[in-house]
């Protein structure tokens, strides 16, 4: 597939068509979907900043575009109804400025194409694998999944909760002791790389558990149906 010729803007609108369209919290109980949505909010947060910075780039791609088809399609039709030498200067006078557009485009895909895989990794994993997943707009042409319920592991909401215990328990105990010594006002600043490490945790956690939570709890699932003993053998 040509690059040049992708609609990345359509790709991406497509992409968070598939993702907001809730399929997976929809198949699962309203309280687990409102427990799962909350805690995916900062993933949610940082997919809306990539959204803004693919939206950008794919913008001008698809501004410098048009100006590049239209020129490559002139010197293209008037190097064929030129004679030779004609044809030579044609293309010696437009064909740097042509190139000079294709250069700007490909650079900007050098840029459009892992933003779009940051972008498709973090809908990916708030959307609880709602799509296809792909890292690229030009290996999947249809993304759309059929729904099916997935229930993840107690484990695994334990230990959601904890992101949130713990750092607001350390911040307490934090808070109370420079409190003591009159110091609560320096209390961001000596906090601030204990919460750094406290919002990385977190949405690391948080991209996974998508991946690690649902795919332990289909394959129990799987494995369950698959012992069951059929009605004929029950009989």
């Amino acid at each position: 597939m040509n690059l040049f010729q992708i609609d990345f803007l359509g790709k991406m609108a497509t992409l968070l068509k598939e993702a907001f369209k809730f399929k997976k919290y929809r198949a699962m109980n309203p309280a687990l979907a409102v427990f799962t949505g909350i805690f995916m909010l900062p993933l949610v947060a940082i997919s809306f900043l990539i959204t803004a910075i693919l939206a950008l780039l794919c913008f001008a791609f698809a501004v410098l575009s048009a100006p590049v088809k239209y020129l490559h399609g002139i010197v293209n039709n008037e190097g064929k109804e030129v004679k030779h030498a004609t044809q030579a200067i044609v293309y010696l006078i437009s064909w740097p400025m042509v190139f000079a557009l294709y250069l700007a485009m490909s650079a900007l895909l050098v840029a459009i194409l892992p933003v779009y895989a940051a972008l498709s990794i973090t809908l990916y994993a708030w959307s609880v694998g709602g799509f296809k997943f792909h890292l690229f707009p030009h290996t999947q042409d249809d993304i759309s999944i059929e729904t099916s319920y997935h229930f993840p592991p107690a484990a695994m909401i334990v230990a959601s909760f904890s992101f949130f215990l713990i750092p607001a328990t350390h911040a307490g105990i934090k808070y109370f002791n420079l409190w003591l010594k009159y110091l609560e006002g320096t209390f961001m600043k000596e906090f601030s790389t204990c919460l750094l490490i406290y919002v990385i945790g977190y949405v690391v956690y948080m991209a996974l558990y998508a991946g690690i939570g649902f795919t332990l709890h289909a394959k129990a699932k799987k494995k369950m149906n698959s012992i069951e003993v059929p009605e004929e053998d029950a009989k």
